[in-house]
């Protein structure tokens, strides 16, 4: 049996943890043994014990903590760690730094252009770690393959595409209960958006568009994600500043996005640049017709009017017309339909689980 490390450093819920803990809960029981280190407590160590793993916790904080590093250099020598894996450019960087220290096969994989900014501190320094210590470089997607590509820090022959994957069978529109809860009528259309609250996710333009659509009174946006303050709190005066918008409701961090998403009519992604966006393809694979912004990762998820609608970034009134434009039921009808299937073969959790344990097992021989 392999022991495999795996690293992320980040405690609270979002598109990379979940595909770490899906990792966690669906990499084989029997080829592998999984360790987990975490900086500290939080929801993806509440996920990880769920998975029946006990995380070992090691605070990371700080630029080059040797004092960390050191630490993970002990704990894979003492549990005779075969691979390591690492999420993020923080663990990816430590990750790679104990790897070319106690000579481990190391995987790298990042989630998105905003892990990898240019603001970033000391980038090219970071880059030339996980070049020399990484084995395998993993993208969640094309772009950001081809944008890691550009910056010629990375070894190009150890990138490597995996597309992040979703279970097919998780969503049901049972036991509706989201509309109830909102005291929202039946015929209501409930547009979904999924995300935690922050630049990228470009909300600022959601609430313009709810803004724009407070005459279709049928229409009512709702927000799931993570309310950071300070972020959350400039979009309650942008909705002050357009007089109030009373069909939008933010209902921060749900453990149970899974059902809801299950009920809405529309699914809403206003991002202004996404790595790649898990929520798309679980609107897809839920039989939610989607509406994106051209962000980067759903011009790879989506087909424009055949399996979603793809419209521009920072775009308001596009946000309008595309979400009018699906009042058309057979055209929504066929979109399903489309989507379902094709989010079913390219994004299937069970692709992603089988090529990651094929990394594994080539890099542990």
């Amino acid at each position: 049996m392999k022991n495999v490390l795996h690293i992320i450093d980040t405690t609270g819920p979002g598109g990379a943890e979940t595909v770490f803990i899906q990792l966690i809960r669906n990499l084989s029981k029997d080829k592998y043994q999984h360790h987990v280190i975490l900086r500290g407590e939080g929801w993806v160590a509440d996920q990880v014990r769920e998975s029946g793993i006990e995380p070992v916790f090691i605070d990371s904080k700080g630029s080059f903590n040797l004092g960390y590093a050191w630490a993970l250099v002990r704990f894979i020598r003492s549990n005779k760690i075969d691979v390591i894996h690492a999420h993020l450019m923080g663990s990816n960087v430590y990750g790679a730094l104990v790897a070319i220290l106690t000579r481990k096969p190391m995987i790298a994989t990042f989630h998105g252009g905003v892990d990898v900014a240019k603001q970033e501190r000391l980038l090219n320094l970071k880059f030339k770690v996980i070049s020399l210590g990484a084995d395998s470089i993993i993208c969640v997607s094309k772009k950001l393959e081809e944008e890691l590509k550009l910056r010629g820090e990375l070894e190009v022959s150890k990138l490597k595409l995996i597309y992040n994957g979703v279970d097919p069978n998780q969503f049901s529109r049972k036991g509706v209960t989201l509309k109830s809860e909102l005291g929202l009528p039946e015929d209501a259309i409930v547009v979904l958006s999924v995300g935690n609250i922050r630049p990228a996710k470009g909300y600022e333009y959601l609430v313009d568009a709810a803004a724009k659509m407070k005459g279709a009174h049928e229409y009512h946006f709702v927000v799931v994600g993570h309310q950071k303050k300070s972020l959350y709190d400039e979009l309650l005066k942008r909705i002050d500043s357009h007089g109030g918008v009373p069909h939008l409701h933010f209902l921060g961090f749900r453990s149970d996005v899974k059902d809801i998403m299950g009920q809405a009519d529309i699914f809403l992604l206003t991002s202004t640049s996404e790595g790649f966006s898990i929520a798309t393809v679980e609107a897809m694979m839920a039989g939610v017709p989607v509406v994106a912004t051209r962000s980067g990762g759903p011009e790879e998820i989506l087909e424009d009017g055949v399996t979603g609608l793809l419209i521009p970034v920072k775009d308001p009134e596009a946000v309008k017309t595309a979400l009018l434009k699906l009042r058309d039921e057979e055209l929504v009808n066929k979109m399903r339909q489309a989507a379902q299937q094709s989010a079913t073969e390219k994004f299937s959790l069970v692709n992603m689980v089988g090529e990651y344990e094929t990394l594994y097992d080539r890099l542990s021989v």
